[in-house]
């Protein structure tokens, strides 16, 4: 009884201990450009004055379930100091859906509010994200990509392309001799130009 009352008496002391000698007085922010500093202190709770010995990693989740955030870690560089790294996502393409415009990331995740991105994506029917990706890395000078349940149409400087799947598109991007000014085709048999 002696022994489980003092472990109590000490871990109330290091407790309290930990608040008064050892707060957090400082955590950076690395990596981040999407999310700002103030946000990611806001959302994993880390700020100046709570104790550093109780800043565990799970603090990290919900800026884990952030969709701007592919990984983030926590460190401790020095006592009172913690630094919270992140790998953000970047966006490859501008999505528009029902209206909304989304970032498309190169894993498949639609991020909201996007910064301004060269190629932007629209259409009708359901968008098959992997296509779309494979697409925008095949083709990554294309200003605007349409898909349908056709197909889909590649616009960019000097260029103009449909093709029934991004397999084609892709073979295209692989093999394609120039950029005519011309819409071009494409079909499992060849390749048609207009006239």
């Amino acid at each position: 009884m002696i022994r489980g009352l003092l472990a109590l008496l000490t871990l109330v002391a290091l407790g309290v201990g930990s608040r008064v000698v050892w707060p957090v007085e400082q955590v950076v922010v690395a990596g981040n450009a999407q999310l700002s500093d103030a946000e990611v202190r806001s959302i994993t709770g880390l700020e100046a004055g709570t104790p550093w010995l109780w800043a565990w990693p799970h603090a990290l989740e919900p800026l884990r379930a952030n969709p701007w955030v592919r990984s983030a870690r926590l460190e401790r560089p020095a006592i009172g100091e913690l630094r919270v790294v992140l790998e953000e996502r970047r966006a490859l393409a501008t999505l528009v859906r029902e209206g909304r415009e989304w970032g498309l990331s190169s894993d498949g995740v639609l991020l909201p509010n996007p910064p301004k991105t060269r190629t932007r994506i629209e259409g009708s029917g359901t968008p098959r994200l992997a296509d779309l990706i494979a697409i925008v890395k095949s083709l990554p000078n294309a200003t605007a990509i349409r898909y349908t349940p056709a197909g889909y149409t590649v616009r960019g400087e000097g260029f103009e392309v449909w093709a029934a799947t991004a397999e084609e598109l892709k073979k295209w991007a692989k093999d394609r001799k120039s950029l005519a000014n011309k819409p071009t085709y494409l079909y499992p048999w060849g390749e048609s130009k207009s006239r």
